[in-house]
C-alpha cells in the first residue's frame, strides 16, 4: 500500500500543520508540563505518522499500542505498564535516547467492552518514567475528559490542498507514472484534507493505466468526507430535518445494516417521551421491513431505508440533548458474518494491522475496501499484496468473495 510505501520518516516529511509539528518536537525535547501529550484532530492528516517521524530525527523508540484494540483495565495494564515503568535496555545504547509509550485512538475506548481502560491509561500516565502520546480523532467524548485533563493538548487540522497535490506530484514520479496536474488537483480536493484518503485514492486510480488523466478522476470531485461512528451518530439524532440526518447517513463509512442497528440501539437514549419514541420505532420498522425487501439484489429500495432512518431521528428535533452514544449495537455480528466470516476477516485485519502499523479497525475501515478493488483482478500487484500480508488462500477467497 503506497500509504505505507511513502510513510514519512522525518517530521520535515509530515506535510501540513507546521505549528502542530514544532510544538509536538518542542514538546518532546524539554517542553512537557505534563507526563502525557494527546494529538487529536482529523483522521489522514499525520499525527501517528509525526510521532514515529519525530522519535526517528530524536532517537527515540517508539513502544506502540492501540487504545481501540486493547481496551480493558487489565490488559493496558499488562502490557503499557511495564513499558512505562522500566528503563528499555535499548537506552544504555549510545544510538537511543529513551522511549515513547504511544496509545494510538484513544477516542476507540468506548462501549461496554471498555473495563477500566481510561482509567489505566490515566494511572499510566501519572506514573510513568518515559513520554506518554496519545492520539485520537474526536476528544468531546465524555468518557475520554480524564486523560485530556491529564495531558497536554495539541490540535491537528485538515491538511492544504495544494500541500497533497505537491506529495501526490512526487510519489507519482517517483513511481514513475505520468498524471495530468488537474487529475492531481481533483484527488486532492476530493480528499478534503486526508493526505492518507488522498494517497489510496491515488493507487486505486493508477490500477491498470500508466496515466491518469482528468477524466479518469471526475467522480472524485464531488465525494464528500467520509464520517466516522461517532461522527455519525452524533450528528443524525442532532440534526434538524429528515433532510439533513439523510445527507450525513448518506456521507457515512457505516454500511446500511450497522446504522439501523446503531439507530435502534440509542431511539430510547434520544427520546424520554414515550409517544416520540413509539413513533420513532414505527418509523424505525418500515425501514427494517425495505432492509428485508431487498435482499441481496433489489437494491432500488435502499433510499427508502435511508430516508426512513433519517425520520426515525429526527421526530422531534427541538428536544434533542446530548446523550452518551451506545455502540457497537448489540446485534452487529450475528446480522452480518457468519462466525467462519468474521474469523477469516478478523485474521485478515490482524494481519494489515502488523504490517501498517494500524488497528484492526482502521484496517476494516480503510484497507479492507481497497483490497477488494484491487484483488476483483488477477494481477501482480494482487499477488504481490498477497504475499506481503501472508494470506492465504482461505482470505482471498474471502476478499473476492467480498468484491
Amino acid at each position: 500500500m503506497w500509504v505505507e510505501k511513502y510513510r514519512p520518516e522525518t517530521v520535515a516529511e509530515v506535510i501540513g500543520n507546521e505549528e502542530a509539528k514544532a510544538t509536538f518536537v518542542n514538546w518532546l525535547k524539554k517542553g512537557r508540563k505534563k507526563r502525557a501529550v494527546l494529538l487529536y484532530g482529523p483522521a489522514g492528516v499525520g499525527k501517528t505518522a509525526l510521532v514515529h517521524a519525530a522519535a526517528h530525527d530524536l532517537n527515540y523508540k517508539v513502544i506502540e499500542m492501540n487504545a481501540s484494540d486493547t481496551r480493558t483495565g487489565k490488559a493496558i495494564m499488562e502490557i503499557a505498564g511495564p513499558a512505562a515503568s522500566l528503563t528499555s535496555l535499548d537506552e544504555f545504547s549510545l544510538d537511543i535516547k529513551g522511549s515513547i509509550l504511544l496509545f494510538d485512538e484513544v477516542d476507540g475506548i468506548f462501549g461496554r467492552e471498555d473495563r477500566g481502560g481510561v482509567g489505566a491509561i490515566v494511572k499510566i500516565i501519572k506514573e510513568s518514567q518515559t513520554p506518554i502520546v496519545l492520539t485520537a480523532n474526536n476528544i468531546s467524548i465524555l468518557k475520554l475528559r480524564p486523560i485530556t485533563n491529564a495531558s497536554d493538548l495539541i490540535k491537528f487540522r485538515w491538511v492544504r490542498i495544494p500541500l497533497i497535490v505537491a506529495l501526490l506530484q512526487k510519489i507519482c514520479q517517483t513511481e514513475k507514472m505520468s498524471s495530468e496536474r488537474e487529475a492531481l488537483e481533483t484527488i486532492a480536493q476530493g480528499s478534503q484534507g486526508d493526505v492518507r484518503s488522498a494517497i489510496n485514492d491515488l493507487q486505486t486510480l493508477f490500477q491498470g493505466k500508466s496515466v491518469l488523466r482528468k477524466e479518469d478522476v471526475q467522480h472524485i470531485s464531488a465525494r464528500n468526507r467520509p464520517l466516522d461512528v461517532h461522527q455519525t451518530l452524533k450528528e443524525v439524532f442532532s440534526a434538524v430535518s429528515p433532510k439533513e440526518a439523510w445527507s450525513i447517513l448518506n456521507n457515512s463509512i457505516i454500511d446500511y445494516d450497522t446504522l439501523l442497528l446503531a439507530i435502534h440501539d440509542n431511539l430510547p437514549l434520544r427520546y424520554r417521551n414515550p409517544e416520540n419514541l413509539a413513533t420513532a420505532y414505527n418509523i424505525l420498522s418500515r425501514a427494517d421491513v425495505f432492509r428485508g425487501r431487498i435482499g441481496t439484489e433489489v437494491w432500488r429500495l435502499l433510499p427508502y431505508v435511508y430516508d426512513l432512518l433519517a425520520q426515525s431521528a429526527t421526530i422531534a428535533p427541538k428536544t434533542f440533548q446530548p446523550f452518551k452514544l451506545m455502540f457497537p449495537p448489540t446485534k452487529f455480528s450475528l446480522l452480518k458474518w457468519t462466525g467462519r466470516d468474521r474469523a477469516i476477516l478478523e485474521s485478515i485485519c490482524a494481519k494489515i494491522a502488523v504490517k501498517c502499523h494500524i488497528s484492526k479497525r482502521l484496517a476494516n475501515l480503510e484497507f479492507i475496501p481497497f483490497l477488494r478493488m484491487i484483488f476483483k483482478k488477477e494481477s501482480d500487484r494482487a499477488t504481490k499484496i498477497a504475499t506481503w500480508l501472508e494470506l492465504d488462500e482461505k482470505s482471498l477467497e474471502y476478499i473476492r468473495r467480498m468484491a
